[in-house]
This record gives structure tokens, sequence and C-alpha cells, in this order.
């Protein structure tokens, strides 16, 4: 089947919602958590009046939901202000090892075009397998260069028949990936020979993801169309042995590999070769005919990204700059339509704390599938000591830390 790439308003975002999260109400209080006075500013201490809604019950350390109206707490309840911090979680880091081989100018069915030769280049242009899976990668990469910090290699690289680049052509950058990618795909030109060295394609990217220092999750993202052939340094058959121990390597280091299959379901030794690889780079997929993710036309390849890219994409947020009492503490985060959502501590479906120290939250069953799902911003964990009041949204006359 050809493959047919028609961007359809293709767009992946990562952040919080669900079933797991409630919008903020007027005048709630969640929970108690502390024994201080806790008093609202209403007077003589008592529920809070005005558009403020009941205003908090009093109890010391409930986390109060604010309206916006009058007779909201102040936030320095008992003498502790409160303190709202932005977070965000870390882009994962992906390579992509990008095969550049010569059968990429095949068209889907592995065939050339007008002019090509099955030895040679298959000259099928804009309908080769080449042209059409950069034209759906390339607005993908765009769109989440943001949210992924993007890497590129190709796998295979002229003139030696099996050369294999040591460093990438574009190096993981954050924000900025897209512009040099780009250009690096409308760059490439097919001139000769080239085979599918993914071993030692391979075994360069790890070395070069060893030299990232930052804390981001890293993944490879390996998109070929066919078996790896380069065993020694020669197109020679199959080189499946070779390219499983470096996938392996890759996965001890730290890097497991999401693998990717163009047109290849039509080739079984090509098929099963690259199901070992899925496997044994753990990031095989679930409940599909195939371990690796096949793609065969347009919507199978903007499903295989977008899965791919919820899967890499991390439950763990790093609660930089948080220096002070944990004693109370909520997180939230806007949606869509500006409206604060609560995210929960629960350790089934909601946040918790990666380890003792507290140095970050990690989201949890539900409340993690959301936020690889669906767009949500201004990320805030909010924290005071134990005889404070939490106020979440709209808190016009709270005097914490941080507005």
């Amino acid at each position: 089947m050809r493959l047919s790439f028609k961007l359809a308003g293709f767009i992946i975002a990562f952040a919080l919602a669900g079933c797991s999260f409630k919008p903020s109400q007027a005048g709630q209080t969640i929970g108690t958590g502390g024994t201080g006075a806790g008093p609202s500013t209403g007077t003589g201490g008592a529920a809070a009046s005005g558009a403020g809604g009941t205003g908090a019950t009093g109890t010391g350390g409930g986390v109060y939901i604010g309206s916006g109206g009058a007779g909201e707490l102040t936030g320095a309840a008992g003498g502790c202000g409160q303190t709202n911090l932005s977070v965000m979680p870390l882009p994962p880091d992906i390579l992509l090892v990008q095969d550049r081989s010569l059968s990429m100018t095949d068209d889907s069915n592995d065939r050339p075009c007008m002019g090509g030769t099955a030895a040679g280049n298959g000259n099928c242009g804009a309908t080769s397998k080449w042209s059409q899976v950069i034209s759906a990668l390339d607005p993908v990469i765009m769109q989440t260069q943001t949210t992924v910090n993007w890497g590129l290699m190709f796998l295979g690289s002229e003139p030696m028949e099996c050369g294999a680049n040591p460093t990438p052509v574009v190096p993981i950058t954050p924000l900025t990936s897209y512009p040099p990618i780009h250009t690096a795909f409308t760059a490439e030109m097919f001139t000769g020979a080239i085979g599918t060295p993914t071993a030692a394609v391979l075994t360069n990217a790890i070395v070069y993801m060893q030299t990232l220092t930052d804390p981001n999750p890293k993944f490879l993202l390996l998109a070929t169309d066919g078996e790896p052939n380069c065993a020694g340094g020669i197109v020679n058959g199959n080189d499946d042995v070779g390219a499983q121990m470096a996938v392996a390597a890759a996965k001890t280091a730290g890097f497991p590999t999401f693998v990717v299959g163009i047109a290849t379901t039509s080739d079984p030794a090509a098929s099963n070769s690259l199901n070992t690889l899925a496997d044994t780079g753990g990031e095989a997929q679930t409940g599909a005919a195939t371990k690796y993710y096949a793609v065969s036309d347009s919507a199978s390849l903007l499903s295989a990204l977008a899965k791919i890219l919820k899967a890499a994409n991390p439950c763990t947020i790093p609660l930089n700059g948080v220096n002070g009492s944990l004693d109370q503490v909520a997180v939230t985060a806007k949606d869509q339509n500006g409206n604060t959502v609560q995210i929960m501590e629960d350790p089934a479906n909601g946040w918790s704390y990666t380890d003792p120290s507290k140095t970050a939250i990690v989201l949890n069953g539900s409340a993690c599938d959301n936020l690889q799902s669906v767009t949500y911003t201004a990320f805030q964990f909010i924290y005071t000591c134990a005889s404070g009041h939490i106020c979440i949204d709209n808190c016009p006359n709270a005097d914490a830390g941080s507005p």
C-alpha cells in the first residue's frame, strides 16, 4: 500500500487532565491537614463573607479554594506565607535515528519508479518512502520542539556503502530543534548505494547520548525500512544479532529504543527482526500485530508518533526552587479554558513525592495518562507551613509569598 501522508491538524500536547483532577469551586475547603487556628479574614474570624462563598472552616491547615470575592483568606494565617511555584515536567531528549539507505527512494511497496532500478536509486521522488516519511516527521518535530528536545542521526551515510556517522547531524537541542532538522531533511541527497548499518549507528548514538548531562529522560527513536545488513562494515546479508546487541546496550545505558518499521510488514524477515529489536529496546508496543510501530499509511504513522511521544513524555516534575516548609501543599494547573484544576495527592491516580527528600513529584495512574494526552498549562506547586492556609485560584487579598 502506498504511503500517503496528509496531515490533518495533527497536534501532540503534553499536560494534565481528567478524572483524577477537579475544578475549583468557590468557597470550598479541601482536607484539614493541620491543627492551627487558621482564622478567616471575616469579622471575628468566622466564616468569610462576601462573594467568596462560605469561606474557610477555620480548622487550620485546610486547602481553601477561593472565588476571588471579598472575605478571602489572607494566605498568612498563623504567621506563615504561601508560596506558589511554577513547575513543569522535564521534556524528553529524543535522538531520531532515521534510515536514509537507498531503498528509502523506492515506493512503499519497495518498487523503483520510472527511471529507477532494483539495484539503484528507486527514483520515486515525492512518492518515495523517504519523501513521504519526512513530510510527516517534519511538522511533528516543528509542533513539538518546545515539549521534546529533538536530535537527528542518519542511519547510513555516503561515500561508504555502510558508512556510520560518528555524531548526530543535529545534536539534541532544547526549544529550537526544528530549523536545523528541517534543513537536514531537505538537503539530503541520494547519489550512491548505501546499506543499513543499524548496529554501528546505534553504537555511535549511545556514545553521543552519554555525553549529555541534563537530567531529562532520554530515548532513541529508530525509523528504518528493513533489516540491518552491514555486519563488519560491508553489505553481507543481515546483521540482526549486531543490531540487537546495540539496542540492548542502549537500554542498559539508560536509553530505551522505540522502533518504527517503514513498509516492512510484507517482509517476514524484516518484521521479525524489528519485533526483536523493539522487545530488546524496552519500548515494544502491546496489543498490536507487531511489537514495533508498523507504518503503512499516513494514519498509522501519525498514530505511531502520537503513541511514542506519549510514552516518552515524563510524569515526573522536579521541584526546582522549592525552599521552605512543606507541611501543606497543593498541585494545580490551568485547563484550556483558563480554569484552575487541582491535582489530588494520591499514589494511585494523583501525585506523590518521588523520594523522602521531596525533590520531585510524580503523577500516577490516570493522572499520568492524562498528563500525556491533554493540554494543560501553568502548573503550580503551592506550599506553606502547618498553621497556614493554602488559597488556590483568584486570591486578591492573599499576602502569600508569590502570586
